[in-house]
């Protein structure tokens, strides 16, 4: 089902650099609406593959997070119909080394978004891009979280989400505006940049298979942190299809139960996980990434430290990965399962496949690129 349906109008796409910003800017305009897409530079993903009157709707603004006043001002002028706010500080690692700078653009600046619709824009849809992270470690280890489970983050990452989640809940309950929030776990495409793990094992094993034998042995090994660590993987395409629905859920929701679409009003919205159902381990997805590149691994997982599991090459006994201890984190939830079911059942929104595909789809079609775009303040 494809929610064509809706008459194209404005959508702001805040992040459009950014992978999730990418593909979702590149639905919106392939279906005839106007895009307005914001960033911190004045440089844009590759839409040159879109047909010319796609790329003749897409407008780019040079946008800092820390100072939004120009994002608010544009807000005012175009009334835009949807906005998604996938901007932000979007690595947990780097949220602990700047947290202020996480806390700032994930938390704070959703308050000024928020303030700026209630009082210039309030019939605009607005989409928050909230986490699994933020419900953090589980009572135990077979817990499978809903768009109901307590939160409880631990990085200033997943506490900074969890704020701008509770608030943007509250700005629909108090104030009635058409708000919803996306759980989204985690998702993944050849547009990761290289902070991301994926990308970092993807290029790590594309560097190995450009070697002959005799420099692969010589090779250092991946260095990783805790091998142990279980996530839902899904493919991000898939995600920003999912993210449309959300944010057009009356429709969606008619379409899939066949009644009559509920009033179009904040009371009618709710908030939804996009995942897959699956969870794997990290030593996995490394596992996958390692044979998709023909390199098969030997692994040593018995010991409970998570320091000392390792992968050597089955043909040569040489490390393939290791842990490096400065990578590991006192407070990470070893597992977070959550449950796609309402999403699935409400929206008739499907996962689809999810580690092979994107390991697939990094290794194929390399890293994202970029070029200038015409920058609008």
């Amino acid at each position: 089902m494809t929610l064509h349906k809706t008459t194209p109008g404005t959508a702001v796409v805040m992040g459009a650099a950014g992978q999730d910003g990418f593909f979702l800017a590149s639905l919106l305009l392939q279906t005839g609406w106007t895009v307005h897409a914001t960033g911190r530079q004045s440089v844009i993903p590759d839409f040159n593959d879109l047909p010319g009157d796609a790329r003749a709707r897409l407008h780019v603004h040079q946008i800092d997070l820390l100072r939004p006043q120009p994002l608010l001002e544009m807000i005012r002028e175009e009334q835009p119909n949807e906005i998604y706010n996938l901007a932000g500080q979007s690595s947990v690692s780097r949220s602990f080394s700047d947290p202020l700078y996480t806390w700032k653009t994930n938390a704070e600046a959703v308050v000024y978004l928020l303030e700026c619709i209630r009082n210039e824009s309030p019939k605009t849809r607005f989409y928050q891009a909230s986490s699994s992270d933020m419900f953090g470690l589980p009572l135990v280890d077979t817990a499978r979280f809903n768009e109901d489970s307590a939160l409880s983050p631990q990085s200033p990452y997943a506490s900074a989400k969890a704020a701008a989640h509770l608030l943007c809940r509250s700005y629909r309950e108090v104030y009635g505006l058409r708000i919803a929030s996306g759980i989204l776990a985690n998702h993944e495409s050849h547009r990761r940049p290289a902070s991301f793990l994926s990308r970092k094992v993807v290029d790590h094993v594309r560097s190995l298979t450009q070697m002959r034998d005799r420099e692969i042995a010589r090779a250092a090994p991946l260095a990783v942190g805790n091998l142990k660590i279980q996530r839902d993987w899904g493919f991000a395409p898939h995600y920003a299809e999912g993210m449309l629905r959300i944010l057009r859920q009356i429709e969606a929701r008619a379409a899939v139960s066949g009644a009559e679409a509920e009033s179009d009003e904040g009371l009618n919205y709710r908030d939804y996980i996009l995942a897959t159902g699956q969870t794997h381990a990290v030593w996995e997805l490394i596992d996958s990434a390692f044979k998709i590149g023909g390199l098969e691994l030997e692994w040593d997982l018995e010991a409970d430290d998570p320091l000392t599991w390792a992968a050597y090459f089955a043909s040569t006994k040489k490390p393939a990965v290791i842990v490096n201890p400065k990578l590991l984190r006192a407070a990470e939830p070893l597992i977070i399962r959550v449950d796609p079911g309402r999403a699935r059942r409400e929206l008739g929104w499907e996962s689809g496949e999810g580690l092979e595909v994107f390991l697939a789809d990094m290794f194929h079609c390399g890293p994202r690129s970029a070029i200038a775009g015409p920058a609008k303040s």
